[in-house]
């Protein structure tokens, strides 16, 4: 557990970690958008369970999560994560209708798309997926792609018309433009965007100021992530993991995903959930204020990446 990390769990009160414990406070849970889903509003990522060295630590986190009130789990097929479902698929034996997937595809291909949800469905020991999302969309090429011919969308609508999928979204992680072409494409119920108070901050992109918005406009389940900017925000002691919580929790989304390791990763982020307060506008850009000198490229390496230049690939999202 690194340092910052460590400081922040020891943080948190005996009382709040004894009321995670005793659940005796549930974790708030939020609408998922439109799709009539109540989902918790702290949800487990997948990439640390699937890159965990130990292999029963890994689904004794998923457990605790579930144990705690965590409802939402996050996947993907492809790398890490594709060992992340098999976990989940083991630690959820006989808890399937207890607990909402959300899983994703990186490719384009409704051919190699399907060869991705058939890897999921399996590792998952499941007949359907409540959440399927096409992943890291990056500009308009890729969007002309998506649903051209023979594309992901293809495979999405015949797997949902077969009762495989219930709810279709994407992600992003570069530009907010393209995310607010997607959201004008297609009724996707869902989206997973970066947010947190270094995006919130950033004048020349963010996801919070230009699509959020949007997505709360048409009703989408917004789903955050890189609430830390993947810990850098710890590292440079700019803030706690409280205050990074609290600041997304308090901007209308439904839920966060948060990579946890440990147990005390658990019981801490959710005696943080359980215990939550809003922050008030004022609270939030003073936090927000804390990031304008601070460089952003460094906090937010997806931002800058460049998918039409040799070598302009800063940030690959597995």
């Amino acid at each position: 557990m690194s340092s910052t990390r460590r400081e922040a769990v020891h943080s948190i009160t005996a009382l709040g970690l004894a009321a995670a414990a005793s659940g005796a406070v549930e974790i708030p849970k939020r609408p998922l958008g439109k799709t009539g889903l109540q989902v918790s509003i702290l949800g487990l990522g997948g990439a640390r369970i699937g890159m965990h060295d130990d292999g029963n630590l890994a689904k004794d986190v998923v457990k605790r999560c579930y144990d705690l009130g965590v409802t939402y789990f996050d996947a993907a097929a492809a790398g890490a994560y594709g060992l992340s479902q098999l976990r989940y698929g083991i630690a959820f034996k006989g808890l399937r209708d207890k607990v909402i997937f959300g899983t994703k595809t990186r490719h384009r291909s409704a051919t190699q798309a399907q060869l991705d949800l058939d890897q999921s469905l399996s590792n998952l020991r499941t007949d359907y997926l409540d959440l399927y999302q096409v992943h890291n969309v990056i500009n308009d090429e890729d969007i002309e792609f998506i649903f051209g011919p023979n594309g992901v969308m293809e495979m999405i609508e015949k797997a949902k018309k077969a009762g495989k999928i219930r709810f279709v979204g994407f992600t992003g992680h570069t530009d907010p433009k393209i995310l607010n072409k997607m959201l004008d494409r297609y009724p996707f119920a869902t989206i997973l965007m970066p947010l947190s108070a270094v995006d919130g901050s950033n004048s020349q992109k963010s996801f919070e100021r230009e699509t959020l918005p949007l997505a709360h406009k048409k009703g989408i389940g917004v789903i955050a992530m890189k609430v830390l900017s993947a810990g850098q925000i710890l590292q440079k002691k700019a803030a706690t993991v409280e205050e990074c919580l609290r600041y997304v929790w308090s901007l209308p989304i439904a839920t966060t995903i948060m990579g946890m390791e440990q147990l005390a990763h658990v019981d801490t982020n959710v005696a943080l959930a359980k215990s939550v307060k809003p922050m008030t506008a004022s609270e939030r850009d003073s936090l927000r204020r804390r990031f304008d000198e601070l460089h952003y490229a460094g906090l937010e390496p997806w931002k800058a990446n460049r998918y039409d230049v040799p070598g302009g690939l800063v940030y690959r999202a597995d």
